[in-house]
């Protein structure tokens, strides 16, 4: 489960740091990101140290298995909250099937592999 971990921390710290350093450039080449709202660099930031605070747990979780699932646990309240706004908006305001694949790939998908993980290690305590 470490390289796993490893995987979801280097995603989100990379999204983060994307999000912090290059608000504008993120804004533009996220698939869908246009389509939430004008660009704010202000709020794309604010989210990015989200992204970032989350990558932190989850990498020092894939290094220290004595402390992992806390971290784990706390990474997943940001992932698992930012994937059900998504599947909530999709619910409420509708999406076509090529946003539902890319909004459950890029986001629900990397929300509940923690969790999984999570889950996994509280089976075997």
């Amino acid at each position: 489960m470490r390289p796993l971990l490893l995987a979801l921390s280097v995603l989100q710290l990379f999204n983060g740091v994307l999000m912090l350093a290059a608000p504008r450039l993120w804004y533009g080449v996220i698939p869908g990101v246009t389509e939430t709202g004008p660009f704010n660099s202000h709020f794309i930031r604010d989210i990015g140290l989200g992204f970032l605070s989350t990558g932190c747990a989850l990498g020092i979780a894939s290094l220290y298995a004595a402390i992992a699932r806390p971290l784990v646990a706390v990474a997943s309240v940001f992932l698992l909250g930012h994937a059900l706004l998504h599947l909530a908006e999709m619910g409420l305001h509708g999406t076509g099937p090529a946003h539902a694949v890319r909004d459950i790939a890029l986001i629900v998908v990397p929300a509940v592999m923690p969790l999984a993980v999570f889950m996994r290690r509280t089976s075997h305590a």
